[in-house]
């Protein structure tokens, strides 16, 4: 599995969850009853069923497949905003290093002008 994802990565996310059906996306499970459907609404058709582990496991799976569906534009969001402000941040870093070095500069200088003068 991938530990970093690239803006490739996130492109493909992002496309992926666009053709993937609409939200939200919900769980249908009924007592005593060991399966779990994930559905997009109330009136809708069934987009999975979790059917192959335990009632508890089952429920379990399908509440997080669609929880994650549900934030997962959210995610991708948080991660484009982060990155950018990363970016500004450094951007601004960078700047203000530049700007340092800039001062260091013209202060040599100056002391170059002083030191003439004695």
């Amino acid at each position: 599995m991938k530990q970093i994802l690239t803006p490739e990565d996130l492109n493909l996310l992002e496309e992926k969850l666009k053709s993937a059906t609409a939200l939200p996306w919900n769980v249908v499970e009924d007592d005593g009853v060991g399966t779990a459907w994930v559905i997009p609404d109330v009136d809708g058709n069934p987009i999975a069923l979790f059917d192959y582990h335990s009632e508890a496991q089952n429920k379990a799976d399908a509440g997080f497949v669609a929880y994650a569906r549900n934030y997962m534009p959210v995610l991708l969001q948080e991660v484009k905003n982060l990155r950018k402000r990363i970016l500004e941040l450094i951007q601004s870093n960078n700047n203000e290093l530049q700007r340092r070095l800039d001062l260091q500069t013209e202060v040599n200088e100056l002391r170059k002008v002083l030191e003439n003068r004695e």
